[in-house]
């Protein structure tokens, strides 16, 4: 009997009720029950998750691929590349070489003219 009297005061006890008052009750307590906060849940509903998918495109114009690390090359290709870096890296040499000597002539100029009658 003890037991009862606990449960009538700790839970709403619907003894005597007819079934469509038993589920309008059940349906407004878990209505009211509150979620856990969102910083608990691993998935938030109101976040997408996921990248959308790319579609491919209809129409005339071809996509170009991605650009990404290349596939594995055949032999001539790193040839090739390896050439275009060594260039590039010649040409890099030409321009510093340049810009000295251009630096070296100016320094040159300036101290003749800085000998000849300056301040």
């Amino acid at each position: 009997m003890e037991a009862q009297r606990q449960v009538h005061q700790l839970f709403a006890v619907f003894d005597g009720s007819s079934p469509d008052d038993v589920s309008h009750a059940r349906q407004l307590w878990s209505s009211l029950s509150l979620l856990p906060p969102q910083e608990s849940r691993l998935v938030s509903a109101d976040v997408r998750q996921r990248l959308p998918v790319s579609r491919p495109q209809r129409g005339g114009t071809a996509a170009a691929p991605a650009p990404g690390p290349p596939s594995v090359d055949s032999p001539r290709q790193r040839r090739e590349e390896r050439q275009r870096y060594e260039a590039m890296a010649d040409r890099r040499k030409e321009i510093l070489a340049l810009l000295r000597r251009q630096r070296e002539q100016r320094i040159q100029k300036e101290l003749t003219r800085g000998g000849r009658g300056g301040c």
